[in-house]
């Protein structure tokens, strides 16, 4: 290798035999306490944790309460790993931004799971975005039997910062992912740590330092060693042929969509900070085309520092399509055509009748009264089935817990209007427009699906919650409850028109079996 050449290092030969398993495995080992909240794609690796790791693991309420929690126990020397899905990082923003200059002790690993298709999320977003805008490290495994080394180096790094540090991965996972179901997680309560691995809070950094001065400690420590730990074998590898038409970057799980054929490629198991032997390597080639999912990050990224930017083909310059997961086809056309298209077509859904749920004649009577006006907010648990056939009874599903809040704002403008929430949406972030609605005595309707699970992530428990109380004691005071079940579609319609017409604020709480 001449010092013209990249710093190519190649990971630790794969001996894998289930990806979700080896990420299950290294986090066991390594981490004294998981926090976790269950969602696409994250689920199956939190659900193996819960069952082998029921004294040290927990499921949180939401991603906030979560990071909090991880990062308190970081701070007592204990080392942690978050658990989330892409949509629930936004929520740990703040404490985690907040971390990232405060130091936190020992070491603190973010699992975040990216859905780039959407499949099993309301949107399309990407953690290093999130990771870059918070200023903490991110890992991508390349799913090759790296996962382990990265965790590790990952944990190493967050404990020579003082920083979280975080872990990417996406629904290509689940391809590398057994079959079979995680075992039911046993029913013991997280107990107390008395063991613990890592070193404590620097109360010189988080308390000695200004507000400015916590930033320069980041700039001036935390970084570099990020910068460091990137310049490390197994952090990008490759090879190179020569001579080589277009090369290739792929970031993390996506090299899988690269052909194997390609005389160019490098694979980047970590891109926040960019690793300068990826800038290195793209200034060195004629051409370079960049995989990445789900957002063109790095490529955009490598555009503001390369030489040449019109050198940089991938999402951004329409080569490779905007959204969605990438295929070898998609990559070999490119490779070999490197043609842009315009990418104009808008995906629809099928007009495809949902068979009946458990929930269905209350949707059947939540439907009537949206036909005779009411201004409906679902939520995008169970209660989102009212957005589509039969019932298209939903004028807005929009986020977890976001049902009460947004009803609301439509109740603002004078409209009556109806929420129809989950349990533990409610729980998650719903009790803060509990709180306003009774407080500036709103006309609106809070319906709570009341089954004492997380019923569309795989059923994970909820705490033990009196509901009827809770919702009074955030101030609404009509509250009506039934069991599911016990009315048809008519008594139903006229349980929530007494609510209504005896004034608003009200509640209607459904209760089912889980």
């Amino acid at each position: 290798m001449t010092a013209t050449e990249p710093a190519l290092h190649r990971a630790p030969a794969s001996t894998s035999r289930d990806t979700c398993h080896d990420l299950a495995d290294v986090l066991d080992q390594q981490i004294d306490r998981v926090v976790a909240v269950a969602g696409s794609p994250v689920t199956h690796v939190a659900e193996l944790l819960a069952a082998r790791k029921a004294a040290s693991f927990e499921w949180a309420i939401n991603e906030k309460a979560a990071a909090e929690t991880a990062i308190g126990l970081a701070a007592a020397g204990c080392r942690s790993c978050l658990i989330t899905k892409h949509n629930g990082l936004d929520l740990a923003l703040d404490p985690l931004m907040n971390a990232a200059v405060h130091t936190i002790g020992a070491g603190l690993v973010i699992i975040s799971g990216d859905d780039p298709d959407a499949a099993g999320s309301t949107c399309v977003q990407d953690s290093r975005l999130v990771a870059h805008l918070a200023g903490l490290p991110a890992f991508e495994p390349a799913l090759d039997g790296d996962v382990d080394y990265l965790v590790r180096a990952a944990l190493e790094l967050s404990e020579s910062a003082s920083i979280p540090a975080l872990v990417k991965i996406t629904t290509r996972m689940h391809q590398h992912c057994a079959t079979i179901a995680a075992p039911p997680p046993p029913t013991r309560r997280p107990q107390t740590i008395h063991y613990l691995s890592g070193p404590r809070l620097d109360r010189h950094t988080a308390h000695g330092l200004t507000k400015l001065g916590r930033h320069q400690r980041h700039r001036l420590i935390a970084q570099p060693l990020a910068e460091a730990a990137f310049a490390q074998p197994g952090i990008v590898s490759g090879t190179c042929a020569s001579p080589c038409g277009t090369a290739v970057i792929a970031v993390g799980a996506a090299a899988e969509a690269v052909p194997i054929g390609a005389c160019c490629r490098m694979v980047v198991r970590a891109s926040v900070p960019v690793p300068e032997a990826v800038l290195d390597f793209a200034d060195r080639h004629e051409q370079t085309l960049v995989i990445e999912e789900p957002a063109p990050v790095l490529e955009n990224w490598l555009r503001a520092r390369v030489s040449r930017r019109e050198v940089l083909l991938g999402r951004a310059t329409g080569h490779v399509k905007p959204e969605g997961l990438i295929s070898v086809p998609e990559v070999e056309h490119v490779l070999r055509t490197h043609r842009a298209s315009s990418w104009t077509q808008i995906e629809r859904k099928p007009d495809v009748v949902l068979t009946p749920g458990p929930w269905e004649t209350l949707f059947d009577a939540v439907a009537r009264l949206h036909r005779a006006g009411a201004f409906v907010a679902a939520d995008v648990g169970s209660s989102v089935r009212l957005c589509y056939p039969p019932y298209n009874a939903a004028d807005v599903a929009l986020c977890l817990g976001s049902a009460i809040t947004v009803a609301g704002g439509a109740a603002r403008t004078g409209r009556r209007a109806i929420a129809v929430t989950g349990d533990f949406a409610l729980l998650h972030t719903g009790l803060e427009g509990l709180l306003s609605t009774a407080h500036l005595q709103l006309p609106l309707l809070v319906i709570v699906l009341a089954n004492g699970t997380q019923a569309k992530t795989g059923g994970q428990p909820l705490p033990a919650t009196d509901i009827p109380a809770l919702v009074q004691a955030c101030g609404i005071t009509t509250i009506d409850q039934w069991a599911l079940g016990s009315l048809d579609v008519k008594a139903t319609e006229a349980r929530l028109s007494s609510l209504i017409s005896t004034g608003l604020p009200a509640a209607a709480i459904v209760s089912s079996n889980p």
